[in-house]
């Protein structure tokens, strides 16, 4: 703990009490919303599928490599995906509480959150050399919108995050003067939060160039080096190479083949992305935020910041060629350190003008940042209540054991009412017929006992000419403004 303090001068105990005093704020701040349902009104669908790997683990299958999901499937799931830190962690406190509650995985990924949130403090201590300022990035940090919903989320974004921090952390300890030890151990922490998030893999391109600036043409000589590949992407590769040869659905390998190796130099050039980064970027960040980063950024130009510029060139790629094809928010999410020290960066240069005027500048700036999260994004942070009053039905009207057809595309609903199961009329598989009457006579054939279209509708293509033939086939057993329940083994 005390190499957190170290690279400039003074303030090391009056620093611990302020990092704990804000962690406890954010914390207590987090409390009351801890023990609610994955299925909110953000990312249900990535809060729901870690949930239920967790359940999953707890209630089948205890093998870390092996994460199963609710759909798709009547049983044996099993899905290539990044290493399941989080769930694996809350599945043996499940066991061990012999309940589920849903404030474990979001206990588990806001201490992962409020951990990597004391590196980024500590980052900026080895990169700003200025006390005030390293606070300044924590305190950043901790009041985007960003932070505050994917830093209590049931999603493997809060672990990635810690993993990735530790990484920069140590390895710039190592740079700047520390042991074999320490780089190695920044080796494993690049290792992990690959395996837990790959776009984390960027900013291996700042460590390398760092690297060779440090050790020269030598770098290609040294054990070092290659003990550094070997941790940070010798492990990633083996492992997904791994999960792909035991998975029944190849999750990872699948999105980077039909989607980010097809556009991945050219999506950043479409209205689309555009559209996405115009909308999401001051959702999730705030404009005082990026505001005080693109001003952060010119002074680390004036200042010739190198560590920090390469990071920023790093996520800048990963922008590009990750976040404008995939387009989704949490992507993001790996901006956030950056750009709170890039705040504090400004901060530094204005108190170095105006003494006093960067403290003034630094509390104005997180106080609008906080009050955007507050009214803007935190709002985000409620259950589904529709989702709730669905899976309450179906788990009313089945059994654990039945297998359930979903009329919908988001598989959020096997996960609420803890049902294995497809999703109908999805027309994704190939091995799935896409025509109603045969998609039917397939989910039969596979177990399927209960049809379920939620709010009464089957999404989709064909969707009303699909419920006709279920009302014509198979008896209703529930009828509701919630959803429409057929029992596929009856007849009409």
């Amino acid at each position: 703990m005390k190499a957190l303090f170290k690279k400039t001068s003074g303030g090391a105990g009056a620093d611990c009490w302020l990092l704990a005093l804000l962690l406890a704020a954010f914390f207590l701040f987090q409390l009351p919303r801890l023990n609610q349902a994955p299925w909110e009104n953000y990312d249900s669908w990535r809060q729901t599928d870690t949930y239920t790997i967790a359940q999953n683990y707890a209630r089948l299958d205890m093998n870390p490599l092996r994460p199963q999901f609710n759909y798709d499937g009547p049983g044996d799931n099993y899905v290539q995906l990044e290493l399941q830190v989080m769930p694996y962690l809350s599945a043996l406190l499940f066991k061990l509480m012999g309940r589920e509650p849903y404030w474990v995985p979001r206990l588990i990924s806001l201490l992962f959150f409020m951990g990597s949130a004391v590196f980024c403090y500590g980052i900026g201590r080895r990169l700003l050399k200025n006390r005030w300022a390293a606070l300044g990035a924590f305190a950043f940090y901790l009041v985007m919108p960003i932070s505050l919903l994917y830093g209590r989320a049931i999603m493997p974004e809060a672990a990635a995050l810690f993993f990735y921090t530790a990484a920069i952390y140590f390895f710039l300890r190592w740079y700047q003067g520390g042991g074999k030890g320490v780089l190695a151990f920044s080796g494993v922490m690049m290792g992990l939060a690959i395996m837990e998030k790959t776009p984390t893999a960027f900013a291996g391109l700042m460590i390398l160039v760092l690297f060779f600036r440090k050790r020269g043409l030598s770098s290609l000589k040294d054990p070092m080096f290659y003990g550094y590949g070997a941790l940070s992407l010798g492990l990633p590769l083996f492992y997904y190479w791994y999960a792909g040869q035991v998975a029944t659905f190849t999750f990872v390998s699948g999105i980077a083949e039909k989607h980010i190796l097809k556009s991945a130099f050219t999506a950043i050039f479409t209205s689309q992305a555009w559209e996405f980064f115009q909308r999401e970027m001051p959702l999730f960040f705030s404009w005082p935020v990026l505001i005080g980063m693109v001003l952060g950024a010119l002074c680390c130009l004036k200042q010739k910041n190198l560590p920090l510029l390469l990071w920023m060139l790093s996520m800048a790629l990963e922008i590009a060629t990750i976040v404008a094809v995939i387009r989704f928010g949490y992507y993001m999410v790996f901006l956030a350190p950056l750009f709170a020290l890039l705040c504090a960066a400004l901060l530094l240069e204005v108190g170095k003008v105006i003494p006093k005027a960067g403290a003034v500048l630094g509390c104005v700036l997180c106080a609008a940042a906080f009050y955007h999260s507050l009214t803007v994004a935190w709002p985000m942070a409620s259950v589904n209540e529709t989702i709730t009053a669905q899976a309450q039905v179906i788990q009313k009207m089945t059994d654990e054991e039945d297998v359930l057809a979903v009329a919908s595309q988001d598989p959020v609903l096997l996960g609420a009412c803890q049902r294995m199961g497809y999703r109908a009329n999805l027309r994704y598989y190939d091995y799935v017929p896409q025509e109603p009457e045969e998609e039917l006579a397939y989910f039969l054939g596979h177990g399927v006992r209960y049809f379920v279209a939620p709010g009464g509708v089957v999404a989709g293509e064909d969707g009303e000419e699909y419920l006709e033939l279920l009302r014509s086939r198979y008896p209703l057993v529930y009828q509701g403004e919630e959803c429409l329940i057929f029992d596929l083994e009856g007849k009409v």
